[in-house]
């Protein structure tokens, strides 16, 4: 029996994404933030990678079941994620900023 796309399971697949994509970029920012005290940098984001791939890559064939609307939802929740984390990391490093005094270059106005 084949199971069609319903617009339930492509929200589903699409929330699914989202999930893996937070799990995701979470994985890279840690990886990165503890980059400079890394006595090993490249085993570090060696093991970060792979550990990324091994999470999300499962994930998505899960969520497909063999259909590509489904990993289509899915990866486009993974997309919007990427683009929510990374507008909240800009602004909290923007808010970081100002509260130490450090505000970005202006430019010279002619």
């Amino acid at each position: 029996m084949i199971v069609e796309s319903s617009p339930a399971v492509l929200i589903f697949a699409f929330v699914a994404g989202m999930a893996l994509g937070l799990a995701y970029f979470i994985i890279l920012w840690a990886s990165l933030q503890r980059l400079p005290s890394s006595r090993t940098p490249f085993r570090l984001m060696i093991f970060s990678y792979i550990a990324r791939l091994f999470l999300v890559l499962p994930g998505f064939y899960l969520v497909m079941n063999h259909r590509w609307e489904r990993v289509a939802s899915a990866l486009a929740g993974f997309i919007i994620m990427r683009s929510i984390l990374t507008r909240l990391l800009v602004r909290r490093e923007h808010l970081v900023g100002e509260c130490r005094g450090n505000t970005p270059a202006q430019p010279d106005k002619p």
